[in-house]
């Protein structure tokens, strides 16, 4: 799990670097090869993400797309400018191709941004599996070891609190892949209405 937010926020400071201007990508620049020096849990909205930001010479680095995707809002680069629209601003410049029949969230969303988001939200169901699966076989492991150390009071407190934070992290693990799984339905119904 924490692999795939460092990954994830590597790709972000990546695509800062990439985009942004001279003066700020030297500042950005900067961090590259710096040691992060902790986590914070990120909620938007009251939604805990399954992404991490991370601290970095004192400063908390958001992973941008998952931020953005749960408040609904579109992101974009476009050359060294990185475009955020809220579904608000977004369903005023709609196309041809647009929704029309659909309600709900994707309303008024153009095929093109619907079949982009079904993408990011498949992996995301993917990713989110993996994790799972990930954390299902620590907890398995976490049993065994309960069971070869059962008299060793120290190792099984160490144990309980292994237990009880990596089930904390798979509540929301799939609290989250019912949640994209729940958006990936409306997308699909939204993309069965422009048949």
């Amino acid at each position: 799990m924490r692999k795939w937010s460092y990954l994830l926020s590597g790709v972000l400071i990546g695509a800062v670097v990439a985009t942004a201007g001279s003066s700020f990508a030297d500042q950005v620049k900067s961090l590259v090869g710096e040691k992060v020096a902790g986590e914070y849990a990120v909620k938007v909205n009251g939604n805990s993400l399954v992404e991490n930001a991370i601290v970095v010479d004192g400063k908390a680095h958001v992973p941008l797309r998952a931020v953005t995707d749960s408040l609904g809002a579109n992101l974009k680069v476009d050359g060294k400018t990185i475009q955020i629209e809220s579904s608000n601003t977004s369903s005023s410049k709609q196309t041809n191709t647009e929704v029309k029949t659909s309600s709900g969230k994707y309303q008024g969303w153009p095929a093109s941004k619907l079949e982009e988001r079904k993408s990011e939200l498949e992996k995301f169901v993917n990713d989110t599996e993996k994790d799972k699966e990930n954390l299902q076989k620590s907890l398995e492991k976490y049993n065994k070891l309960r069971e070869e150390y059962s008299g060793n009071k120290k190792m099984l407190d160490n144990l309980d609190s292994e237990t009880k934070g990596t089930e904390e992290v798979l509540q929301e693990a799939e609290t989250n892949i019912a949640k994209y799984k729940t958006e990936l339905e409306e997308i699909n119904k939204a993309i069965a209405s422009l048949k």
